[in-house]
């Protein structure tokens, strides 16, 4: 299938039913399909509506940001995160080079401090409420970009 470009509007809820994010009003979110830009579950769902339809969909944890892994959960001790002051839920990336991954401080205990290397959402089931904004083919331009093109073409 040849990629598309896809505006959606949309409410995201976890457990609970809490929202979580959303598009804003007139602002829907735009993604190429097949670049791994959204969740994988939500991408198949996507493409297979049609413009101006509607539905409320719950992605499974494995299709969404994966499942939890207890094994990216890690002990650090204060020296060896920037020096300034952190508190629960501060979010940073670690790592060297190119290869950083995003972490959230999870627990201080005095200068241990527990890393969570796991997507805030992972491990959980997420329900969407999509509208399907448009559709179109992506054009060649934008598939060697990797990023949607607006009005007028590309302006990098």
């Amino acid at each position: 299938m040849e990629s598309q470009v896809i505006s959606f509007d949309y409410v995201l809820t976890a457990k609970a039913g809490e929202v979580v994010d959303a598009s804003a009003k007139g602002k829907p979110l735009i993604f190429i399909s097949g670049q791994g830009q959204i969740i994988p579950g939500l991408e198949t769902i996507l493409l297979a509506m049609q413009p101006l339809e509607k539905k409320t969909v719950t992605i499974a944890a494995k299709d969404a940001y994966g499942l939890y892994d207890a094994g990216l959960v890690y002990k650090v001790d204060r020296s060896r995160l920037p020096n300034r002051e952190i508190k629960v839920g501060d979010m940073f990336e670690v790592g060297r080079a190119q290869d950083f991954s995003p972490v959230t401080i999870t627990a201080i205990n005095g200068d241990e401090i527990t890393l969570d290397g796991n997507h805030p959402l992972a491990g959980q089931d997420l329900t969407f409420a999509v509208e399907i904004v448009a559709k179109r083919p992506a054009t060649p331009e934008e598939l060697a970009h990797g990023h949607v093109h607006g009005a007028g073409g590309c302006h990098h």
